[in-house]
């Protein structure tokens, strides 16, 4: 009995002290962030295109630092660009100077990256994804984005036009 106390005890102290030094650890890195990212991870950066299914491929690049995407709809093309620019982390987007085309990554969630307009100061911004699905046996790149405080997917984007064209404009959740 006197055993199973000390092992007891040894196991609370063990998982006392291990997580005391993981919450100083995330601690004192939240510390140091000041200021949101300035790029845009690598994993999503690429040409991506999606097809409407009557003709019209979209197409959506992005770099370390823009976003810059091209689509079809209501028998329109829209284009928007979006430059990503870092700011302090306690900067008040309503008092900052007004840039319609300037971004801000406001965070990643469960895999999810969420760029902000530079003055958005409420409601969710486009969220971008790395997915993967199978084509012929073969697993590929595929970019999800959604938007909404669900985190809706309404988009997916592939690396090349003929799989864009292969899964169509296919919105299912995987």
């Amino acid at each position: 009995m006197q055993k199973l106390v000390k092992l007891t005890s040894a196991l609370l102290i063990t998982m006392a002290v291990g997580t005391s030094g993981v919450e100083l650890t995330t601690t004192a890195a939240q510390a140091k962030a000041k200021r949101t990212e300035r790029t845009l991870p690598k994993s999503i950066r690429g040409t991506w295109w999606h097809y409407d299914g009557k003709g019209h491929y979209g197409k959506t690049t992005i770099t370390a630092k823009k976003i810059k995407s091209r689509s079809y709809s209501s028998g329109e093309w829209f284009k928007y660009s979006t430059a990503i620019h870092s700011r302090k982390l306690s900067a008040n987007p309503d008092k900052l100077k007004i840039h319609n085309n300037w971004g801000v990554i406001s965070g990643h969630y469960h895999g999810w990256t969420d760029v902000r307009g530079w003055n958005q100061s409420a409601g969710d911004g486009t969220y971008y994804k790395l997915s993967q699905r199978q084509y012929h046996g073969k697993k590929v790149r595929v970019l999800k984005l959604a938007g909404g405080a669900g985190i809706e997917t309404y988009s997916h984007q592939y690396t090349t036009k003929k799989l864009a064209k292969h899964f169509k404009s296919s919105h299912e959740i995987y």
